[in-house]
């Protein structure tokens, strides 16, 4: 058995040219949060995500390194659940869980490029082009829908799906998404994410009849996840298409939204929910039950997932710098098509990313 015997931390902030207003959130910085875990051979994987402000480095060290230093580098399965059950009394869900996921999607990196083969062959899922969508917008009132939907437009061209946020202006939002609807190329979707905007499904199916005529691929995160019922009543009684599940780290919540009929897109944020060995799972799980699945950021990873995969504009974009720090990686051309490299196919730039390290005694 070859050991996990290091496992590396970095955080960074990199600023964003505007503030971004999503439901009742503003960001105006990305910080992110990296790891690197090191086996006894010298083989490295790496993996990073969006700290969502949370002390995502710290709770690696803390409560999950402790617990993969040591496992069996060629077995990620078994050291995910080394990591949850160690830090069971304090995790399972939460940030805990997201900062297991982490780590697992390292280990899997490892594990791939241990076996010299991408890592979408160990888990079976082909290098198909994978439905892509773009995060192509965050409409803004210092901006006239007219601006929104051209920066929208000049985009368009490709991509399954385009992706606005809601602005909670429903004048404005009618004049932006007829717009859209009528000047997007016929064969890409239109989505928009409401963050968790609305209280509740009364709230949410009053502003809804504001916007006009419809014509999107779906309404994204309408209401909290947990909020099952209400988002079933919202796609009942908007007769929209309905996705859920961002940030999402228990997978009994996923579960429910499609036990209650409250989705039709089940969104999948594989860092968040645990990492590749829980997300394999509930893709299986989903896929069985005739639900399609829609990967929540981080592209380089979830194409290995086979699902749908969600992305900002490669290179310069003002909404998120990730690509930027990005070296490697799947094609982006509308659809999405894993590369033949080993492991996840990336690795993160070392200008940005500056390690810590946690070794075993």
């Amino acid at each position: 058995m070859t050991e996990i015997v290091r496992i590396d931390t970095a955080t960074v902030q990199l600023p964003l040219p505007a503030p971004l207003h999503l439901g009742a959130m503003t960001v105006t910085r990305r910080e992110y949060t990296a790891v690197r875990v090191t086996d006894a051979d010298g083989v490295s994987g790496v993996a990073y995500c969006l700290s969502r402000e949370a002390p995502m480095a710290e709770i690696v060290e803390r409560l999950v390194a402790g617990h993969a230093i040591g496992a069996d580098a060629d077995d990620p399965a078994a050291t995910w659940e080394r990591m949850l059950r160690g830090s069971a009394i304090v995790g399972r869900v939460g940030l805990v869980r997201r900062a297991i996921g982490l780590v697992d999607i390292a280990l899997w990196d490892i594990a791939a490029r241990r076996a010299g083969a991408p890592l979408w062959t160990m888990l079976g899922t082909g290098d198909a082009p994978r439905e892509a969508m773009l995060v192509a917008a965050y409409p803004s009132a210092s901006r006239p829908p007219r601006a929104v939907a051209d920066e929208v437009l000049a985009q368009a061209t490709g991509w399954t799906q385009v992706k606005i946020s809601r602005m909670p202006d429903p004048a404005y939002m009618r004049e932006l998404l007829a717009l859209l609807r009528d000047e997007l190329p016929a064969e890409t979707g239109l989505v928009v994410d409401v963050g968790f905007g609305w209280r509740d499904a009364d709230e949410a199916l009053a502003e809804i009849a504001q916007w006009g005529e419809l014509q999107l691929a779906w309404l994204e995160d309408p209401l909290l996840p947990e909020d099952a019922a209400g988002c079933a009543r919202i796609r009942r009684e908007s007769g929209l298409r309905v996705s859920v599940g961002d940030e999402v780290t228990d997978p009994a919540v996923l579960k429910a939204l499609v036990e209650h009929d409250a989705v039709d897109v089940l969104r999948l944020d594989v860092v968040a929910i645990g990492g590749v060995t829980p997300a394999r799972e509930l893709v299986s799980w989903a896929s069985e039950r005739g639900v399609p699945v829609s990967g929540h950021v981080y592209p380089e990873v979830t194409a290995h997932l086979g699902i749908g995969v969600e992305t900002f504009a490669r290179g310069a974009n003002p909404y998120d710098p990730a690509p930027s720090f990005i070296v490697g990686g799947p094609s982006f051309e509308g659809h999405v098509r894993p590369r033949d490299a080993v492991g996840l196919g990336f690795t993160l730039d070392p200008a940005v990313f500056v390690f810590d390290s946690t070794e075993r005694d």
